[in-house]
């Protein structure tokens, strides 16, 4: 008999160079997306499919995840353990420190910077009627060259291609979606150092007709650089058909809590963090800006732009693609690129 899918493991250590600046405040899982932490959009999900205990791979700023997750065990009434790299282990190495954790059941693991709508119960429900040791979700894309190309026999996975430079044919293409169950057997392959579940043990398990895959056909976005966070705010504006104050669907904008904006200002496909305080005239577009940042009168920021926290951009300024680091005061003489 397969065992059940009662745990789960969110992998949380990874630093967000990708989202930086503003992962310079916080760590990329407590990152609002759509004015909720990224994290707990995955914890609500699992929940959803019947999981009470999560375990939290951790490393960077562990700390503040720490503070914000613990309000989460009453509000979900559901069991969170805390797992700590003392240096980085990969996507597969954190389940060899967690391992008496898992024994006798089947677990999710997921990335943390996924926004999709799958169903996981439904997921769950495909690996335990399957024979396999592991199920990925699998997505279907049109471009599969930034993403794990997934190669398909009926429901069996028989191959993968990492970010191919170019593929004959047409599409669509299944790439790999980030979440995966998978029984407490294939904890046997794991060693505790550095190791990538996707490179050197799911490779395995396809050779051995070992590896299955969910696919669905709703919405879904890695969300961990700027680019594709917005396209996922608008994947998940235009689904979740929420009516808030906060949210412009028509032109994808987010505004937090405590934000002021001024007179004659326009918003589109942006996000406003908290505190902010947008002045008069001024023209926000393909961007986000960080908590308590300070737009003066008359300013356009646009072309990606992300401004950390705390930064000031001075009256009258045109900014294009600039990145700023958090507690920077952007003149005309400083509006260079930043990392």
């Amino acid at each position: 008999m397969k065992e059940e899918v009662t745990k789960a493991v969110i992998l949380v250590g990874g630093y967000g160079t990708r989202l930086r600046p503003l992962t310079y405040t916080l760590p990329k899982p407590l990152i609002c997306f759509c004015n909720k932490p990224i994290l707990k959009y995955q914890i609500e999900k699992l929940v959803d499919a019947g999981i009470k205990e999560i375990i939290l791979a951790l490393n960077y700023h562990n700390e503040l995840i720490v503070k914000e997750v613990s309000k989460y065990e009453q509000e979900f009434d559901i069991k969170i353990i805390y797992s700590k790299e003392d240096e980085p282990l990969g996507t597969a190495g954190p389940l060899a420190l967690v391992k008496e954790h898992l024994k006798d059941t089947s677990f999710f693991l997921m990335n943390s910077d996924i926004c999709c709508n799958a169903n996981l119960r439904e997921m769950k429900d495909s690996f335990m009627k399957s024979d396999c040791w592991g199920t990925i979700l699998t997505y279907p894309v049109q471009d599969p060259t930034k993403y794990g190309l997934v190669s398909v026999e009926g429901s069996r996975i028989q191959s993968f291609l990492e970010k191919p430079k170019r593929i004959e044919g047409s599409g669509p293409w299944l790439i790999n979606a980030g979440m995966y169950v998978l029984s407490s057997k294939v904890l046997d392959l794991i060693e505790l150092r550095e190791t990538s579940i996707e490179h050197e043990v799911f490779p395995v398990l396809a050779r051995d007709s070992r590896l299955d895959h969910f696919s669905f056909t709703g919405y879904w976005m890695d969300i961990g650089q700027p680019k594709d966070y917005l396209i996922g705010q608008v994947m998940e504006l235009q689904n979740s058909k929420v009516a808030d104050r906060h949210f412009d669907v028509e032109n994808n904008v987010v505004i937090g809590e405590h934000v002021r904006i001024g007179e004659n200002c326009i918003l589109k496909n942006c996000t406003i963090f908290d505190y902010a305080l947008i002045e008069d005239n001024c023209r926000i577009e393909n961007s986000i800006i960080g908590w308590g940042c300070h737009i003066q009168k008359g300013c356009v920021i646009r072309s990606m732009s992300v401004l950390g926290e705390g930064v000031i951009v001075e009256r009258g300024l045109e900014v294009d693609g600039l990145l700023s680091k958090p507690k920077t005061r952007v003149t005309s003489f400083t509006m260079l690129k930043e990392v």
